[in-house]
């Protein structure tokens, strides 16, 4: 559903009860997917702390550009404080990217020659969504056009090595651009990316890491976890290659629920029991699951309740100034599990915190 903004002027009183009914029938319908939350989990609470939590942290140090981490954060961000209507929190979240999206040839932007600077473009499109300011598409679509300029020996973007990641941010950021211009070929690029991934996928549904890593790394499934449901929000029911992206998508949250781990989240290395329970690779497939709730993708009787298990189980990670504890670090590709199994874990790691914000706005039940 789309999202709700209140204008700052005055309203009449007719528009206002007309407003107050479409946002009754919104919380409504969220209601009636998730039933009640229990106090301290609802989502619309813990999603405003943890972007404050992010809007509180270190000014940005731009001096090498900005990571594919700000890059997510910030578009969470930015979708989350529309959906809540808060108009307050998206101005000091565009305040602090404002260094990095500045249209006025200040800006430091990243140079989109890798696939985890290419994908800034996803914020722009965003706030070009939410605040329908026209200065902000062509600087997201110059990120988009990017990832095409060249391409690989299987007519794919350059910027993809066949890393869960990339499905993703290759994936998300082309049926972004394609959402705010309708145009065919975002589309297209979207689900080849999308349907070069899911060649790969096992018959459990799940995916490995990469080329060298045949591991079920829990972020790694994250990812494409996301990229699928994302791609799946913006391209159209009549597009030819919607059925297959659905298949693989319904596929990969049969396998999940599979895994889910006894407190409710999912682990580092998914089909180890005994391997540690990891917190973003959670919220990502929240995200994933959730959005498949809402939009009637999925069986509600059966993935709602593992969906509230899993919040509420991330709910337990936030500390007191809502860092996400248990987020492992960084991992590069190995097909040795022990490798995984040994990675630390951080406490307030954006990979966290990012995905525990996209988790909350699916499940507002209004993620546009």
């Amino acid at each position: 559903m789309k999202p709700i903004l209140i204008p700052r002027p005055a309203f009449k009183l007719t528009s206002l009860l007309v407003l107050l009914a479409i946002q009754a029938a919104v919380r409504c319908h969220a209601d009636d997917v998730w039933g009640a939350w229990p106090a301290g989990q609802e989502p619309a609470a813990v999603g405003t702390k943890v972007v404050q939590n992010l809007i509180d942290r270190q000014k940005l140090d731009l001096s090498h550009g900005l990571s594919y981490l700000e890059t997510c954060a910030g578009f969470g961000a930015v979708r989350f404080a529309a959906a809540i209507n808060d108009q307050d929190l998206l101005g000091k979240v565009i305040a602090r990217y404002q260094g990095i999206i500045a249209t006025d040839g200040t800006a430091l932007l990243p140079k989109p020659a890798h696939v985890d600077q290419s994908v800034f473009g996803i914020l722009p499109l965003e706030l070009y969504r939410v605040t329908h300011d026209a200065k902000y598409l062509p600087l997201g679509l110059t990120y988009a056009d990017s990832q095409f300029a060249t391409l690989n020996a299987d007519g794919l973007s350059a910027q993809n090595k066949y890393y869960l990641d990339e499905s993703y941010k290759i994936g998300a950021m082309q049926i972004l651009a394609y959402r705010a211009t309708q145009k065919q070929e975002y589309a297209d690029h979207a689900v080849a990316e999308m349907n070069a991934f899911i060649a790969k996928q096992q018959p459990d549904g799940l995916f490995f890491h990469g080329p060298e890593g045949q591991v079920y790394w829990g972020r790694g499934n994250g990812w494409i976890a996301a990229g699928l449901a994302q791609v799946l929000l913006d391209l159209p029911a009549d597009n030819p290659g919607r059925a297959k992206i659905m298949a693989s998508y319904k596929a990969m949250m049969a396998g999940l629920l599979k895994y889910q781990a006894p407190d409710g989240r999912w682990r580092q290395v998914l089909n180890d029991d005994k391997a540690w329970e990891e917190s973003s690779c959670t919220g990502y497939f929240i995200f994933a699951m959730g959005e498949g709730v809402d939009q009637g993708w999925l069986d509600a009787a059966t993935y709602a309740p593992a969906v509230k298990k899993a919040w509420g189980a991330l709910c337990g990670q936030l500390d007191p100034t809502s860092n996400v504890q248990e987020v492992g670090v960084l991992t590069e590709h190995s097909n040795d599990e022990s490798y995984y199994l040994a990675r630390p874990k951080q406490t307030g790691n954006l990979h966290g915190q990012f995905a525990t914000i996209w988790a909350a706005t699916a499940l507002l039940g209004r993620t546009p």
